[in-house]
């Protein structure tokens, strides 16, 4: 089919049409956090740390918050050792966490507060209360 266009083209006098072309308009910018080219949006992240957005606490190596899911808010805190290490702890976790496979990770400790134990290190503090908000709400949902 292209050939006979090509061809048709030719008696008129005009080039070939290229097949199988697209073409993306650009549209101008709407404001300094975002910026459309064609189809794509482009988002610049804010960038405060998970744990500052979410309202969590610093102090000397220590940090306090709540984890907070569409199923509630728990009390959590988390330190990080001057070597790096993280160590993370939720304050009376919801039951719903004792049907979830990672229910094992969760120790027991003094007062109702429970030490989650990492599969592998933790690379940040806003992973961490990331992991544990995403692990409540799998618990809820499965």
């Amino acid at each position: 089919m292209n050939g006979i266009l090509r061809f048709v083209d030719s008696l008129f006098g005009t080039a070939p049409r290229p097949t199988n072309v697209v073409v993306l308009k650009q549209r101008p910018a709407t404001s300094t956090a975002r910026h459309q080219t064609g189809s794509r949006i482009v988002v610049q992240r804010n960038p405060r740390p998970y744990w500052q957005e979410s309202g969590w606490q610093y102090e000397s190596g220590n940090y306090a918050g709540e984890y907070a899911t569409p199923y509630g808010r728990w009390p959590g805190s988390i330190t990080v050792s001057p070597g790096g290490r993280i160590e993370v702890y939720i304050h009376n976790p919801p039951a719903q966490l004792e049907r979830h496979p990672h229910w094992e990770c969760f120790n027991k400790r003094d007062n109702g507060w429970y030490f989650i134990h990492a599969n592998s290190p933790i690379k940040d503090v806003s992973a961490a209360i990331l992991n544990v908000e995403k692990t409540i709400t799998e618990a809820y949902e499965n």
